[in-house]
């Protein structure tokens, strides 16, 4: 049996700055989720409405199947950098878990068709969860101001009228997923 080898303090110094690197790196990597869907769902809510105030074009909602292919982009690149990583925090197994129950929560939502002018609030009031929860883990205190001012938004949303409440959700984006997510790409601390 062969000897163990004692590290240096250096280089024992050296294994625990690595780890703490790959752990930002692998925060620092869900910039893009927050951007993309930001910009999708900022384009969506602002095309809906202008669609549906300012035209007469007949369905407003077609708007959305710009989440199609950004569901494709999203899941792909996900899938990937799942592959590519050496290694997985369990931070990014929780965040992974919550994400896709937001998905599962949202698709329910919208396929009921019961929910009529309440889809934006409900889907504020659970994208803010979601986004919390990701600044929770994180420990992103953009996120999680990003996932509280949603629950703002989202209440604020069940007073206004459903067209309305379009521009009300494209600021909560904004605010919620964009600047956050910028933040988390431009942070030299994370």
């Amino acid at each position: 049996m062969k000897p163990q080898q004692q590290l240096t303090s250096q280089e024992s110094l050296d294994i625990i700055t690595g780890m703490i690197q790959t752990a930002k790196g692998n925060i620092k990597g869900h910039n893009f989720q927050f951007l993309l869907w930001g910009w999708v769902v900022t384009i969506g809510n602002l095309g809906h409405f202008y669609l549906e105030v300012y035209t007469d074009y007949h369905s407003p909602y077609a708007i959305w199947l710009i989440a199609i292919p950004a569901w494709i982009i999203s899941f792909t690149r996900g899938f990937r950098q799942a592959k590519k990583k050496t290694v997985k925090t369990y931070s990014d197994g929780l965040v992974m878990w919550v994400w896709l129950a937001f998905t599962f929560s949202i698709l329910i939502i919208i396929f009921s068709g019961r929910f009529g002018a309440l889809i934006s609030p409900l889907i504020l009031l659970i994208a803010g969860m979601a986004t919390f929860m990701t600044g929770i883990i994180l420990r992103f205190r953009p996120l999680i101001f990003g996932g509280s001012s949603f629950w703002i938004f989202a209440a604020i949303g069940f007073y206004v009228t459903p067209v309305h409440c379009l521009l009300v959700s494209a600021l909560a984006i904004v605010v919620g997923y964009l600047i956050p997510g910028y933040l988390l790409k431009n942070s030299k601390n994370v």
